[in-house]
């Protein structure tokens, strides 16, 4: 079996792990040392406790598409700052680990499109619960089998909800729970019906726009699997 490992999680688990703010409201941070030792520690749990044959780690590098498809995809990030010692970590990662650099997209990205019955996506990023395959929580220790049906119904679920760690809106009201509800109460045919219905009756006349922009942000580009909704298909309905 193949690990594919999404180091961005990691380099700021341990980045923010490794410092603390103090009274005045300065952040100080522990001796570089300590946070790549921390690293060290984590990877060398996360290789002995998965056991793969091989392994790649991904770490998102520039231009990510995404910015290109909305302006205020991820918006809601801007001014936080990033660990003191992110810079460091990452170095430390593609230095001493397989690591690879994802440019045009995100780490994530590239996990999806390696995914295969021969590998194992080992992260804490719930966006990738729509990859088909085997799955590990990392912070967790869980092992968690998605299948194709079971990641489609978590693409779904995230176009009804949206994604409020991205900045990616939804449709208001609608949670985790609510979404399961309301596409367990409908065929699965009728899966793409009910989210357009969701979104021209609360996104108004830029519905359609918002669709399309929703499924470009959250779909993950897999082998073999094409992203499930009819959007030709609507765009045939609008022109009408």
């Amino acid at each position: 079996m193949k690990l594919l490992i999404d180091l961005d999680p990691i380099v700021y688990r341990v980045g923010f792990a490794t410092q603390h703010k103090m009274p005045d409201g300065e952040i100080e941070a522990e001796p570089v040392r300590y946070a790549l030792y921390t690293v060290k520690r984590f990877m060398t749990s996360l290789l002995n406790d998965t056991g793969p044959d091989e392994y790649v780690g991904f770490l998102t590098g520039k231009d990510n598409f995404r910015y290109t498809i909305d302006s205020e995809y991820k918006a809601n990030r801007k001014g936080v700052s990033k660990p003191v010692h992110y810079q460091a970590i990452r170095d430390y990662l593609e230095k001493n680990y397989n690591t690879e650099i994802v440019d045009g997209k995100e780490a994530d990205d590239a996990l999806a499109e390696h995914q295969t019955n021969e590998t194992a996506i080992a992260t804490i990023d719930k966006d990738l619960l729509m990859v088909a395959g085997w799955h590990y929580n990392y912070v967790k220790k869980e092992w968690q089998t998605v299948t194709p049906e079971g990641g489609t119904k978590f693409f779904y679920k995230q176009m009804l909800m949206g994604d409020k760690v991205d900045n990616i809106p939804g449709i208001k009201g609608i949670g985790p729970k609510k979404a399961e509800k309301l596409l367990d109460e409908t065929k699965r045919e009728d899966w793409d019906k009910l989210v357009e219905e969701k979104y021209e009756e609360f996104f108004g006349d830029g519905w359609f726009t918002r669709m399309v922009q929703n499924t470009q942000l959250l779909w993950m580009i897999q082998k073999d699997t094409l992203m499930p909704m009819n959007i030709e298909g609507y765009a045939n309905e609008a022109e009408k």
